[in-house]
């Protein structure tokens, strides 16, 4: 794997030392002055595509924090619609290969690697009720039936999740997610304020080892569009 490649998977799958490196790497070109380029050290097709490097770097700082582990403060975000590189299918497929291996190999993240279609659409259900509530009933159904071969579903749910989610569709998201852990909240899932809902089910999740949410990408991605 390329040592200035900036992954497409979720903050959630790659190990501590993983997130490490990710995050010294986006540092130093989320860093650069916006007026000028980052020369050789931009990754090949991100070239204009800085906020999305910017909000990528978010979500792996946050991802970090989950953890428990010290980061910079989060970098701010433009206010206009954020524009991906096209996301290749090849290259998606190598990385995870490359972080099953890792994995196999003890250097496991926070979200096991899925095994089948219907893992990995437990681990990507909610990023994508956030975004879609029809698209999330649509792929549902369609998993179910076993209708999306395995490579088609990582594309398309690793697309849905660079969307940017609506508000009331993070609410919805965070409150299907707090049923898991409302035994142990004293948090009404009807508060306004999103980021502590969204902090009140990423704190209740690790403490009671609540899988199902350790094992999803909302768990970690959502907060970083708050």
């Amino acid at each position: 794997m390329e040592k200035n490649r900036v992954f497409d998977l979720d903050a959630g799958f790659l190990d501590d030392e993983l997130l490490a490196a990710q995050m010294r790497l986006l540092v130093g070109l989320v860093g650069t002055d916006r007026g000028r380029s980052a020369g050789d050290r931009m990754p090949a097709g991100w070239q204009g595509h800085e906020d999305a490097l910017t909000l990528r770097l978010n979500q792996l700082m946050g991802e970090m924090t989950l953890r428990g582990q010290a980061v910079p403060g989060q970098v701010a975000v433009t206010g206009e619609a954020i524009l991906w590189p096209p996301l290749d299918p090849v290259a998606l497929a190598e990385e995870t290969r490359f972080i099953t291996a890792r994995a196999e190999a003890g250097h496991r993240g926070r979200i096991r690697m899925p095994r089948n279609d219907h893992e990995l659409w437990a681990t990507y259900k909610y990023s994508l009720l956030a975004r879609n509530r029809q698209a999330y009933h649509s792929f549902g159904r369609r998993v179910a039936a076993r209708a999306v071969p395995l490579d088609a579903l990582w594309l398309a749910l690793v697309n849905a999740s660079r969307v940017t989610p609506p508000e009331g569709g993070i609410r919805n998201a965070l409150q299907h997610m707090w049923g898991y852990v409302s035994d142990h909240s004293g948090l009404s899932p009807q508060v306004d304020d999103l980021d502590a809902l969204a902090a009140d089910v990423q704190q209740l999740a690790l403490q009671h080892e609540v899988s199902y949410l350790l094992n999803s990408t909302a768990l970690g991605e959502l907060r970083a569009w708050l």
